[in-house]
């Protein structure tokens, strides 16, 4: 005995509006819990210290003339002529 197409299509229909039920309360509990968490932290934020205060405290690097910092400048003439060796 085969299934009726209407009743395919009815059930195919409910399942439809079920599934994209279920993805609009989930996505609207997402947007809430967002939203949330978005006020509590406007409301209680964390007491941390600015990383522009850090940068002041610390010691500028030793720059090269072309402004990139000394220890990066050996890393790549060290990778350089270790290429160089190998091929």
């Amino acid at each position: 005995m085969q299934p009726d197409v209407t009743s395919l299509l009815l059930e195919a229909g409910m399942l439809l509006l079920v599934g994209m039920s279920v993805v609009f309360l989930f996505l609207t509990l997402l947007i809430g819990a967002v939203n949330v968490i978005a006020w509590a932290s406007a409301k209680f934020p964390e007491d941390t210290p600015s990383a522009s205060k850090n940068m002041h405290n610390r010691a500028a690097p030793a720059t090269s003339q072309s402004g990139v910092p000394a220890p990066v400048v050996a890393a790549i003439s060290a990778a350089v002529e270790q290429y160089r060796r190998q091929h």
